[in-house]
Formats: C-alpha cells, sequence, structure tokens
C-alpha cells in the first residue's frame, strides 16, 4: 500500500513536471523562442570551431576555455534532447497544438530528430574517459568527439522553417528575402568548415603538426607546391629565416587566425573564380586538385542560387510595382473620362496610394466577406479597448456580448489630409474614433484649431445618442483612419 502511494506521488510529479514544461515551451513562447535561438548559436560555434581545432589548431595550442565549453556544451545537448520529450508541438494536419505528453513522446521518438541528438549526445562519454588519458590525449579526444556534434547542423533547416513560420505569424514574410538569407548562411558555414579543410589538407598532408611546425615545415610546403606554398604571407611568417631578417614581418609559431583567414580568402577564390582556378590553386597533389574542383563546382550552383533567388525577389517587387501603376493608370483613365477637376483627381490617387502603402490595397469589405464569421468576429473585437474608452460603452456598465455586437458594426474609414469628419451644425448621428493620424477641432469664428484628436480619441458620442447638432467641426491633417459607429448600425444592434 505505501509503495503504491509512493509511486501515485511520483507520478503526480512528473505529470507536474511536463505540464510545467509544456505551459513554458509552447509555440511562440518567449522561453521556447530564446531557448531554441541559445541552441541554435550552440550548433552554428560547434561548426565553425570543430574545424579550426581539427585542422588549425593542435593539441597543444587549443585554449583551455574550448575544452570548458565543451563540456558545457555536452549537458546542454543533453538537456535539449530530454527536454523535447515534454515539447508542445503544432499537429501538420490540425493545426493544433498538441500538449498530450504520450503524443508528444511517440512522435519525438519516431522522428529522425531524436536519432540525430542521441549521436549528438554521444561525445558526453568523454567526461568519464578523461580521467584515464594524458592532456594531449584528451585534448584529442575532446577534439574529435566535437565531430559528432556536428551532425546537430541538420537540424538548422527546421529552424530557419520554425523561424519563418514564428515570424509569418507577426506579420506576412516575404519568401525570396528570408530565402536569400538562409542561402547566404549555408554558404558561409560551408566555407568556413572547408576553409579549414582547405588549408588541412594542404600541410597535414606534408607535415605531422602545424603549431609549432618542424623546422623543415617551409621546405616541406614548397616542396610539395600546394596553395600554402604561394602564400608568402603564410611561409613568410613561418620560416624563421625570413622573418627574422624583415623587421616587418612577426614571426610568429602559431598565426592561428592568419592561418583560417587566408584559407577562407582562398577558398573563396577558388569558388568564386571559376575556369581561373587553376592559377589560384598550383598544386600537384591530385587530392587538393580534385578538392579544388569539388569547390569550383560547388561555387557554379552557389551562384545560380543566389542569381535565381534575386531574380525572384526583384521579379515579385516588379509585379507588386507593376500591378499598381496598371491599377492607378486604370483610374486616371476613367477619371479624364468623367471630366474630373485635377484638384479631385489628386485626392483619390493620393487615397489609392496610401492604400497601396498601408495594406496593399486590399479593402476591409473584401477580406472580411472572405472570412468565415467566427475568424469575423474576432477580428473585429481587437478594436473593444477602444470602444470601452467611450463612457457609454464601459465594460463596467455593458455585457461582454452587448460589447461584441456594437464592435462588429463598426465600420473603419480613411480620410484624406484635408476632409471633414464632421461639420460644425450638421446633423450626423455618428460616434467617430481615431485609429490613426491626427484630425483638428475647429469652431466658426476662430481661425486656428481649438483641438486636436488623436489615436484613441473620440467624438460624436452624444450626437449618436440624443441626435444632437455638432457643436464643432473637425478636419484631418493628414492621412487618418477611423472606426465609424452610425446610428442606423447602433439601433440595428439595440
Amino acid at each position: 500500500m505505501r509503495n503504491r502511494k509512493v509511486y501515485n506521488e511520483s507520478a503526480t510529479r512528473s505529470q507536474k513536471f511536463s505540464l510545467w514544461i509544456a505551459s513554458h515551451f509552447l509555440p511562440d513562447s518567449k522561453v521556447r523562442v530564446a531557448w531554441d535561438g541559445f541552441i541554435f548559436m550552440v550548433i552554428w560555434y560547434n561548426s565553425v570551431i570543430t574545424p579550426i581545432r581539427i585542422f588549425i589548431m593542435s593539441g597543444e595550442t587549443t585554449p583551455q576555455i574550448l575544452i570548458s565549453l565543451d563540456v558545457v556544451f555536452d549537458f546542454i545537448f543533453v538537456a535539449d534532447t530530454i527536454l523535447r520529450f515534454y515539447r508542445p508541438y503544432v499537429d501538420e494536419n490540425t493545426g493544433q497544438v498538441v500538449m498530450d505528453p504520450h503524443l508528444i513522446r511517440t512522435k519525438y521518438r519516431g522522428s529522425f530528430t531524436f536519432w540525430v541528438n542521441v549521436i549528438a549526445c554521444v561525445p558526453i562519454v568523454k567526461i568519464p574517459i578523461s580521467p584515464l588519458l594524458t592532456g594531449t590525449q584528451q585534448n584529442t579526444l575532446h577534439t574529435y568527439f566535437n565531430v559528432l556534434r556536428m551532425i546537430r547542423v541538420l537540424h538548422l533547416p527546421g529552424q530557419f522553417q520554425e523561424l519563418k513560420q514564428y515570424l509569418g505569424r507577426k506579420e506576412p514574410v516575404n519568401e525570396p528575402v528570408f530565402r536569400m538569407y538562409v542561402i547566404l548562411f549555408f554558404m558561409l558555414l560551408f566555407m568556413c568548415e572547408c576553409g579549414c579543410a582547405y588549408f588541412g589538407l594542404s600541410t597535414l598532408l606534408v607535415v605531422d603538426d602545424i603549431c609549432p611546425p618542424p623546422d623543415d615545415f617551409v621546405e616541406d610546403i614548397l616542396g610539395e607546391e600546394m596553395w600554402v606554398a604561394s602564400d608568402t604571407v603564410i611561409t613568410d611568417v613561418m620560416d624563421t629565416r625570413v622573418c627574422s631578417a624583415d623587421p616587418n614581418i612577426y614571426c610568429d609559431d602559431c598565426p592561428q587566425t592568419l592561418f583560417f583567414t587566408r584559407s577562407i580568402y582562398y577558398l573563396m577564390q577558388t569558388i568564386f573564380t571559376i575556369g581561373y582556378g587553376d592559377s589560384v590553386v598550383p598544386s600537384k597533389s591530385s587530392v587538393e586538385m580534385s578538392l579544388a574542383c569539388a569547390f569550383m563546382i560547388f561555387g557554379v550552383f552557389a551562384y545560380a542560387m543566389t542569381i535565381a533567388n534575386m531574380t525572384s525577389v526583384l521579379a515579385n517587387l516588379d509585379v507588386v510595382n507593376m500591378q499598381f501603376r496598371h491599377e492607378m493608370d486604370t483610374i486616371s483613365h476613367w477619371l479624364t473620362f468623367r471630366s474630373v477637376p485635377n484638384q479631385l483627381r489628386q485626392r483619390i490617387g493620393m487615397y489609392f496610394s496610401y492604400l497601396s502603402r498601408s495594406q496593399h490595397g486590399m479593402l476591409d469589405e473584401v477580406l472580411l466577406k472572405e472570412l468565415p464569421p467566427r475568424l469575423a468576429i474576432e477580428l473585429a473585437e481587437q478594436n473593444i479597448d477602444m470602444l470601452t474608452r467611450v463612457p457609454f460603452f464601459k465594460k463596467e456598465r455593458r455585457s461582454d456580448a452587448f460589447l461584441s455586437l456594437v464592435v462588429t458594426a463598426l465600420k473603419r474609414r480613411i480620410y484624406t489630409p484635408g476632409s471633414f469628419l464632421l461639420y460644425q451644425g450638421e446633423m450626423q448621428r455618428e460616434l467617430i474614433i481615431i485609429k490613426s493620424g491626427k484630425a483638428e477641432i475647429h469652431i466658426k469664428g476662430v481661425p486656428e484649431a481649438v483641438g486636436s484628436l488623436l489615436p484613441g480619441d473620440y467624438i460624436g458620442d452624444y450626437q449618436l445618442l440624443f441626435g444632437a447638432p455638432n457643436q464643432v467641426g473637425v478636419q484631418t491633417s493628414e492621412f487618418t483612419e477611423a472606426l465609424v459607429l452610425t446610428y442606423d448600425a447602433f439601433k440595428g444592434v439595440m
């Protein structure tokens, strides 16, 4: 009986923990976005620094802080692997957030992501092994185990897709522009990794260790005629005979930053000077020549993808502009046919230009007509806070159902600069709430405006309820969007 009670308490704690994790790691939650961003940076760091440590740094020159970071990142990857057993996900078919712990675990265990994470967690076994090895062996073990962590690069395309979906829920995402950022990111990552391999194959095939270099380093490199041999910037620094004789050259046993930057430079020359690679890589090594050919082939595809995507970006921009110009030409021809005065034509043109800039020409009536009724109501309810600023519609006085009906009856209007919202002395039973822009209040006989209406301000509530004439005139000073409740619409709600 006692064992059953302990088991039940343990199960309860496990369920509470699962619910706590699920509630904090919902899609679009700040905690989840921050954690995924952090994991993204860790993957990027590991993918860049591991090739540098393998091909450029030697075991003795590896800073201790990098060894310490290895251990920290091992635990972070294990924590992320375990965390994914509890993270909710969005069902692709229904679009609903799945919170059921059993469904989350089942989906995760059967996914490709799970096995990638398992492989990336293998390097943690080096922690109990390290005390049994010498210092050099430990550094070598830490470095080469990190290669297994690089498999997490396979997560990056999925993380970019999640980022696009997250941004898309905030505002529309320009697909070609986003895709261009992704292409550039992976091109830079590829060049960082392959640049290190390019340097490593040009040196490690000839000498056993690059840092510190052997006494015959320069002779061996020059004898093989690899690309490093043609780079006097590297050979002069590594050759003590040259750098000691020339005071302008600083002797350095292991200029790792120089190795990395020159490697990236020569790799970019090989990739982006397609057809001239033989002048960049004067090598007798068949391995290095084969690698250079592979890089140039990659350069062909990199050029193709970049140019194709840039064409897509420009084409999409041009389509939007061409469509707008075509519509404006049609309107201009119609206004000319109707002999509309120039001043009125300019105001009409200003209105459509503003409509194109602010909402890409989409009219509210067209959008709301296409939405299901429930979604249209929820969209209209976003304006309840502005409506309840009017004393008659305070939440303390009116029911939620009544406010929902009233806010659905609101109509959005766009006023061009200089338009009158209200004329003084006229009977106009409308409540007007300023959503954006600015309007000035005028009184007959007073040349200057006596006040102004800013976003969130309202006017016409008394006239709407009691039918009194307007005591002031209201004129816009810039493009102004307003929510308007007419008397007929209000009477329909009542």
